[in-house]
């Protein structure tokens, strides 16, 4: 998309025109080239499976060819046995149907005696009375009718006469081999394919990358060794997982007495593919056939109840182990993946769908060009802490921006969550408002929420740390030096440079010095910078710290480093600079001319910097009382 950015309004149109028309074009071309693009989909997840078992008999001395023969005879006698046992099974299941539609009648008389009350009775009444009032008509069959309408000038009634036309049996038997023999040689292309690809791989592979170009060969080279990892390890390990599941319910089914219990393991092995309805549908089967065969009620809530237990084991137990972290699509990617290739591809489709999605996410992550793909699919999260932060708070929506908060300090310090969520949102902030983007009314409420915010999480966070001391933060007013410093604390003057942003990032500052040694005084909006340089001189500070937030605010700040160091020349002076990721070298040297000590990026950089002065103040302040003392001796000793 940045690419389009040089291009006039008509060919951006045109642009994404064509790219709308191509899109619409590869969703025709996907859905009437179902037939053959069908079979290479499945050889070519097939092909993902198997790499593994052929680079592991290869391993072991043996030929690629006869390697690819043994990996796909496997696959074809394991898929021929489980469809023999299968189809076996599902025929004797057919021929005892009837024998169990008088169990089932049962139940339900059962169930609708549970049910009947007499207040549903008379519900029913109700509802069958003001139907007669309304003399609702019947409903109409679904059988095709003929009415023959009476000749002109004859009274007698229309005769419905109902048609009925049934296929002829040569006619079913059509479509059935039609269909058969349409799966079978599906299945055989595939096989074909299967081979084909597993035998060429690395020739596949090469033709591939020389196709991406010379240029991108890095970029393709990782996105095809990223996708074979990842939906191969998907494959494998979800193939483990629902085996083991159709498994270990095949065992309980047959312990409990469900009849046909390898045929419902195999079926809620293969439904498991399918997200997230694959699991329910599995578990319908063998409910339906004990409420089919038991004599009462007790068989199938069992069933119901081991399926739920092992539902849950396989869910929080199990796969949390085996997958160890997610596949990289999100829950909502998938829902969309499995209905659109459902509809294009059937059911084939819906158990390719979260492949295809893998697919597609690796793609987006590996090629800039794709990269709405892994935007659009992907499970990360979309807008980094900082600009979620800021979004919530510009939408007024401070319960999301809480919670953002609480799970960004859940995970790392307070001082580094001022640094990833506070001042950047500050500084976001500061640029809206200076572009004309925000009104000053919508950053003065950013400026409180956040102020708030950081009282109420910080200080949480850091009670522990500073012993449940209160803030350290004094407000001095114009013109007042303000309140001595506590015994054990070292006075930190805290200026903002330009306005109340600044001031906001100084209170984050506050919240961040609770454990430390520095009690941190700021100075007020509204004083002058005259008056801060006579505070200064009259009654000096351990340090100043100046905060200027970008963007803008360095010749305010370089003003006022001029301004306190003319008062103050052996002050310790402090530039903060928080929220840029580095600092030119010039803006740098123009502030140390300036009388800045030194320039800090962010919070933890600027507690590390007082951290290391703090014993050259405790020295000045030693000289300035041995000073002060030997003044004292001597002024008694004239008057002596």
């Amino acid at each position: 998309m940045a690419k389009d950015r040089g291009y006039s309004l008509s060919q951006r149109s045109l642009i994404t025109l064509s790219r709308t028309f191509v899109a619409f074009a590869i969703v025709v071309l996907l859905y009437w080239g179902r037939p053959v693009l069908l079979p290479i989909a499945m050889a070519t997840l097939l092909t993902f499976v198997l790499n593994p078992v052929v680079y592991g008999f290869q391993r072991l001395g043996i030929g690629t060819v006869t390697s690819v023969l043994l990996s796909v005879s496997i696959v074809a006698s394991a898929l021929t046995g489980m469809g023999a046992i299968g189809s076996r099974q599902v025929a004797m299941l057919l021929d005892e149907l009837p024998e169990n539609t008088s169990r089932v009648v049962a139940k339900v008389k059962s169930l609708r005696a549970i049910t009947e009350s007499p207040m549903t009775r008379r519900f029913g009444t109700i509802f069958d009375e003001i139907g007669k009032e309304l003399n609702l008509s019947p409903v109409p069959t679904d059988s095709p009718t003929l009415i023959i309408a009476p000749s002109i000038g004859l009274t007698a009634p229309a005769v419905p006469v109902v048609v009925n036309s049934e296929p002829l049996p040569w006619m079913m038997l059509t479509g059935y081999l039609g269909s058969a023999v349409e799966v079978m040689a599906t299945m055989a292309f595939t096989f074909v394919l299967l081979m084909c690809f597993l035998l060429e791989r690395e020739s596949l592979r090469d033709r591939l990358l020389m196709l991406s170009g010379r240029a991108h060969l890095t970029l393709t080279s990782k996105a095809l060794e990223d996708a074979t990892w990842r939906v191969s390890r998907y494959i494998l390990m979800v193939a483990a997982v629902n085996g083991g599941f159709g498994a270990a319910l095949g065992i309980g089914a047959f312990i409990i007495g469900v009849p046909y219990a390898i045929l419902w393991g195999c079926m809620a092995a293969i439904l498991r593919f399918i997200p997230y309805l694959g699991p329910w549908m599995g578990a319908l089967f063998p409910i339906a056939m004990s409420v089919a065969t038991a004599d009462g009620w007790g068989q199938p809530i069992t069933v119901a109840i081991y399926l739920g237990i092992l539902e849950l084991i396989t869910n929080n137990l199990v796969e949390p182990i085996v997958f160890g972290r997610t596949i990289g699509v999100s829950p909502t990617a998938l829902l969309v993946s499995a209905a659109f290739w459902l509809f294009l591809w059937g059911p084939i489709g819906l158990i390719l769908s979260a492949p295809f999605a893998v697919v597609l996410v690796v793609l987006g992550k590996n090629i800039p060009a794709l990269r709405f793909l892994d935007l659009l699919l992907g499970d990360q999260a979309a807008l980094s802490a900082d600009v979620g932060l800021y979004q919530r708070l510009l939408v007024h929506n401070p319960s999301d921006a809480r919670l953002l908060i609480r799970n960004q300090i859940a995970v790392s310090t307070s001082h580094h969550a001022c640094d990833d969520l506070f001042i950047p949102a500050l500084n976001y902030a500061k640029r809206d408002h200076a572009r004309g983007l925000i009104t000053e009314e919508d950053r003065d409420g950013i400026i409180e929420a956040l102020e708030l915010a950081a009282v109420e999480h910080l200080t949480t966070d850091l009670s522990g740390a500073s012993g449940g001391k209160k803030s350290t933060m004094v407000v001095n007013s114009p013109g007042s030096p303000g309140p001595p410093a506590r015994e054990g604390k070292l006075v930190l003057l805290g200026c903002a440079a330009d306005g109340r942003i600044d001031q906001a990032a100084l209170l984050m500052l506050c919240e961040s010095l609770k454990a430390g040694n520095w009690e941190l005084r700021i100075v007020a909006e509204e004083t002058l910078t005259s008056e801060v340089a006579a505070q200064v001189a009259a009654t000096p500070p351990a340090a100043v710290c100046i905060v200027s937030l970008p963007p803008k605010g360095l010749a305010q700040a370089r003003y006022l480093c001029k301004r306190l160091r003319a008062a103050s020349p052996n002050l310790p002076l402090l530039v903060g600079r928080w929220g840029l990721r580095s600092l030119r070298q010039t803006d740098r040297e123009l502030l140390k001319v300036a009388g800045a000590n030194g320039v800090t990026l962010s919070i933890a950089k600027t507690l590390q910097w007082l951290d290391s002065m703090q014993p050259v103040v405790d020295h000045q302040q030693l000289n300035q009382k041995l000073t002060a003392s030997l003044d004292e001796q001597q002024t008694s000793v004239l008057v002596k």
